[in-house]
């Protein structure tokens, strides 16, 4: 019951009437990204290797998907002491939840669709992400912002 009361909280967060009033112009909070301006990401958790297992791994979907990735982690990232699995799933989430809030500000027009600016984006941001990885991250933004 903990982890869906969570994953509800992640969810409200990014939900359209958070971004916009009534009238679907931004709201006074809300923040649109520069792209020209984004800090790369410092990965300090794990290495870079790690990562792109434990964020392979994050992303799975079908019947694996039910175990929680705590459990599912020490099969692919033996190495990585289990302490650190809290810092490694908040950073999963971050950037798959960033990577939804950019995609939709380019949908609702806030943030200009010059090119794939929302993968240019990710390039900057995460660069240890692999290129496969920016590809599933922006397709799940894409299929969560539909």
């Amino acid at each position: 019951m903990k982890a869906l009361d969570l994953w509800l909280k992640v969810l409200n967060l990014f939900r359209p009437s958070r971004f916009t009033g009534f009238d679907s112009s931004p709201s006074v909070s809300e923040v649109i990204p520069d792209p020209d301006r984004l800090v790369p990401d410092d990965l300090s958790i794990v290495t870079a290797e790690e990562f792109d297992l434990a964020f392979e791994e994050y992303g799975l979907l079908g019947p694996r998907m039910t175990i929680p990735i705590e459990k599912r982690w020490p099969a692919v990232i033996p190495d990585v002491d289990w302490s650190k699995y809290p810092a490694l799933k908040a950073k999963c989430d971050e950037i798959r939840w960033t990577v939804v809030r950019w995609d939709y500000l380019v949908q609702t027009g806030r943030l200009p669709e010059d090119g794939d600016v929302v993968g240019r984006m990710i390039a900057i941001r995460y660069p240890y992400l692999t290129p496969r990885h920016r590809i599933s991250v922006r397709t799940y933004a894409s299929f969560a912002n539909r």
